[in-house]
């Protein structure tokens, strides 16, 4: 969609997902949309589909009026959820034994090299034990030539962080190794999962850092100099060279800056957000504007971190999901699979193949399934000598699986192939399905049609009825993930309760009872596929449905339309009566009255957040003005009047702001 651009200052977003890298242009000052493309995201090397991204609508780019470029991504989600990451060495300041194991780093990453040493403070920032400084610099000597980063976590960091900057400098001082410790990353007390944080941010760093350095490749060829901007996990933007040294926090970065394109696109302030894709479904809410966070630290991969993420139900299911069939029984997701369509549009000799094995049915298990090399030039090491030899039977032509894993043990190590992102298989998808019913048609329907009728001979039935039921499963799960997230959990898995399946399978009845709820907001849909199935998840439902214009690219439109936001934190405590401790990231002062305790949290609290915006902000030109959001979490005695039985207190304060100012607000924070 392209509309005539009217605004002298202009926002570029850019968003990689499984198969899209989208790129839209927004008018700085309305956030409409003036632009928008897609091009295929190239695994291999992300610059190729950025650039293409950017050059479907370069002709609307006036590089001297972008004000401001923001990237969205997954990248830094799929490597924690697939293991993958850089060595790192990992420094412990004053943990024992028991921290030691608590952290799961030894578990999690066997190339990581941990040590323990002494030093740390305790809950008042005072020091424990002096620093060891001749180990670090005898672990730096025996190490750093075999690490990629080095982590570093101290016991109560978070109220004096003055050792883990200390092991920062001898890191910077003795070595080249970029360096994160564990204060710039959380607030939070926990050590152990503090370390694990840490050790996390340090093995993703040349993940973003690689991106950064491609979406800049691609604007430099546009003369754009604009600053670059990231989307971190919980909707916010940071510059992208300080997201380049805290990568773990655009964990979730995807979804996040989808409920943000979602709230732009919509202008509700109310809804239940589901943005499907050709991978995932990722379903959160928004409630009075703002997105509920997860209050405990993201869950990604089987680890709970402490980054900031906005709370979503992140699910195996787009319409690039793979499609089972058992007998009569279908079953969709949660691996990926280029779809059918989609490879015969580039390979078109597939449809042959496919009528081909129609004639004579391949076992069910490997029916319509090609395997194919992701990057000709592609020279792994470290492979088994079963997947060397099913690596060398593929090329970048695309394969039936029968001719390239001939058995079970063949076939796991094709996976491991494809587990380490070396091979792709293509397989039958809702992608495929939805071209065989004429509700899409970008890609070959020819090759969806070839894979359909295939499919169909296992279950005896005709190609389109069996199209149609891939369909209908992919929406049945798609309400159920709706479900989920309307009823906040209260039932579990939607769909093993019959009362909520019978709803999302489009037949609500349960014996002789007929079954009627439905989410009290409206359900905005976004993403590629959602055209083709969210009338039929908000029909069962029972719900509203909001399908914003430019849903297709929601993502990049939530970087581009997001706010820089950070957030403090201070407590008070009692010390008997008369006496109160308020500990912040400084240290922790002493207060004699319960009213003043709570106005001295709530102003360091404000000065933190004050001086992270700043940073956060630098080098942007004009930011909008700050908005303050107060929370302060209060613990009094029962029965106390005022502030008399005030013994403990939280106070939060998040500060906002637009990274580009508005025609009558160009303030700094």
């Amino acid at each position: 969609m392209v509309a005539s651009q009217n605004s002298s200052k202009t926002l570029l977003g850019v968003d990689t997902g499984g198969t899209y890298t989208d790129a839209v242009l927004l008018d700085a000052e309305s956030h409409a949309v003036l632009a928008s493309a897609k091009a295929l995201t190239t695994r291999h090397d992300l610059a190729v589909g950025v650039s293409n991204a950017f050059a479907a609508i370069s002709l609307k780019l006036d590089p001297e009026s972008v004000a401001l470029v923001s990237i969205s991504t997954t990248l830094a989600t799929n490597a924690v959820v697939e293991g993958h990451g850089s060595p790192v060495l990992v420094i412990l300041v004053g943990f024992d034994d028991r921290m030691l194991a608590r952290t799961g780093i030894h578990e999690s990453f066997g190339d990581a090299v941990v040590a323990t040493v002494a030093g740390g403070h305790n809950h008042y920032g005072s020091e424990v034990a002096p620093l060891d400084v001749e180990c670090i610099e005898s672990l730096l000597a025996e190490h750093g030539a075999n690490v990629k980063a080095v982590a570093v976590a101290s016991t109560f960091a978070v109220r004096n962080p003055a050792h883990e900057h200390h092991v920062r400098d001898l890191v910077m001082a003795k070595t080249d190794l970029p360096v994160t410790v564990s204060s710039s990353l959380s607030e939070s007390l926990d050590a152990p999962r503090r370390a694990l944080t840490t050790a996390l941010n340090a093995r993703l760093l040349s993940r973003i850092s690689d991106l950064v350095a491609a979406v800049s490749t691609s604007l430099k060829a546009l003369d754009i100099t604009a600053p670059v901007m990231v989307a971190k996990g919980d909707g916010s933007l940071a510059a992208a060279d300080s997201v380049a040294r805290r990568p773990i926090e655009t964990v979730l970065s995807g979804p996040a800056a989808s409920i943000v394109g979602a709230a732009t696109l919509s202008g509700l302030e109310d809804f239940v957000l589901s943005d499907i894709g050709g991978t995932t479904t990722d379903v959160g809410q928004l409630r009075a504007g703002r997105p509920r966070l997860v209050a405990d630290g993201a869950r990604v991969g089987g680890w709970r971190t402490m980054v900031e993420a906005i709370d979503v139900r992140t699910t195996g299911l787009g319409g690039d999901s793979e499609v089972h069939t058992d007998r009569m029984a279908i079953t969709v997701g949660p691996q990926r699979r280029v779809p059918l369509s989609l490879l015969a549009t580039v390979h078109p000799d597939i449809i042959g193949q496919l009528r081909r094995d129609l004639q004579e049915p391949p076992s069910r298990d490997i029916a319509a399934t090609f395997a194919f090399r992701v990057d000709a030039s592609d020279v792994p090491s470290g492979l088994s000598s079963i997947e060397q030899r099913v690596f060398d039977r593929l090329s970048t032509s695309p394969a039936p699986l029968v001719k390239v894993a001939a058995g079970a043990l063949e076939r796991r190590s094709l996976s491991v192939l494809v587990d380490k992102g070396l091979v792709h298989l293509s397989g039958f998808t809702p992608s495929d399905a939805a071209h065989v019913l004429g509700l899409q048609e970008n890609w070959s329907c020819e090759g969806a049609a070839a894979g359909a009728e295939l499919m169909a001979w296992y279950t005896g039935e005709e190609a389109a009825i069996f199209a149609q039921r891939v369909w209908s499963e992919t929406v049945r799960r798609s309400a159920g993930c709706i479900l989920d997230v309307a009823f906040d959990d209260a039932i579990g898995d939607s769909l093993a309760n019959p009362l909520a399946d019978a709803i999302a399978s489009g037949e609500p009845l349960v014996g002789g009872v007929a079954v009627s709820f439905a989410p009290v907001a409206p359900i905005v849909a976004v993403g590629g596929p959602a055209g083709v199935y969210y009338a039929e998840v908000a029909r069962r439902c029972g719900a509203e449905l909001v399908l914003p214009a430019d849903f297709a690219v929601a993502n990049a439109v939530g970087a581009a339309a997001g706010h820089v936001v950070v957030r403090s934190h201070t407590e008070v405590h009692s010390d008997g009566p008369g006496a109160f401790r308020v500990v912040s990231g400084d240290g922790a002062e002493s207060v004699s009255d319960p009213a003043e305790a709570i106005e001295r949290a709530v102003e360091l609290a404000r000065g933190v957040a004050t001086n992270l915006l700043a940073d956060r902000c630098a080098g942007l030109a004009s930011v909008g003005p700050a908005i303050e959001h107060v929370d302060i979490e209060r613990h009094d005695a029962p029965d106390a009047t005022g502030d008399e039985g005030l013994y403990a207190a939280v106070v939060r304060i998040e500060l906002r702001a637009r990274p580009v100012a508005s025609i009558n607000s160009g303030v700094r924070p």
